[in-house]
C-alpha cells in the first residue's frame, strides 16, 4: 500500500468515514445503497493486505530512483553517497507521512488541521518509517546489504517485518 493508504484510515477514522462539516464545504451527501451487498473480504486478500499494508512506496519510489542515479548525483556533488542517500528518505518518510496526512485532513474539512499530540497517530509513523528502513535494504544498491544471497535474507525479512507490523497494529494503535 502507501502512506496515502495509511492516512486514509486514519482520516477515515477520525472522522467516522465521513468529512467534518464546518460549514466550510458544501454538506455530506448520505451514501446510496448499492445494488449489490457489500462482499467480506476473502482471507488472501487480508494475507495480501498484511504484508503491504505498511510499505511505504511513496519514499520506497524516490530512494529507488535517488539510489538509481547515485552515480550522477556524485559526478554533480561530491559528497553525496548510498549512506547519506538512505538516511535522507528514513528521515523523509515521517515527513511524506505527516503532509499527506495534513493534506487529507484539510481536505475533508477537519478542525484543527493537526490533531491533538495524544490523537496523533503515531503508530502508523512510526510503523511507515520502520518499514521504510526494511525495505529499502531490499533495493539494491543499499549501503548496508550486498550479495545476492543477503539481497534475498533481506527481502524476506522486509515480509516479515510487514507480517509484524501488521500483528501489532491492533495493539498499538487506536481503535
Amino acid at each position: 500500500m502507501s502512506i496515502n493508504s495509511l492516512t486514509e484510515t486514519e482520516v477515515q477514522r477520525v472522522t467516522g468515514g465521513g468529512a467534518a462539516d464546518n460549514g466550510a464545504g458544501p454538506p455530506a451527501v448520505p451514501a446510496l445503497p448499492s445494488a449489490q451487498p457489500a462482499r467480506p473480504s476473502t482471507p488472501p486478500n487480508n494475507a495480501l493486505s498484511m504484508l503491504v499494508k505498511y510499505i511505504p512506496t511513496e519514499s520506497v519510489t524516490l530512494y529507488v530512483a535517488a539510489i538509481s542515479a547515485a552515480a550522477a548525483l556524485k559526478s554533480i556533488w561530491s559528497q553525496v553517497n548510498a549512506v547519506q542517500i538512505y538516511w535522507f528518505f528514513a528521515a523523509l518518510t515521517p515527513v511524506i507521512f505527516i503532509l499527506v496526512l495534513l493534506g487529507k485532513r484539510r481536505m475533508m474539512h477537519l478542525l484543527p488541521l493537526l490533531p491533538p499530540v495524544r490523537e496523533f497517530p503515531w503508530w502508523k509513523l512510526i510503523a511507515c518509517t520502520v518499514a521504510f528502513l526494511v525495505w529499502a535494504l531490499a533495493v539494491p544498491g543499499n549501503p548496508y546489504i550486498s550479495g545476492e544471497s543477503a539481497g534475498a535474507v533481506v527481502g524476506f525479512f522486509a515480509i516479515f517485518i510487514s507480517t509484524i507490523l501488521s500483528l501489532l497494529e491492533p495493539i498499538f494503535d487506536r481503535p
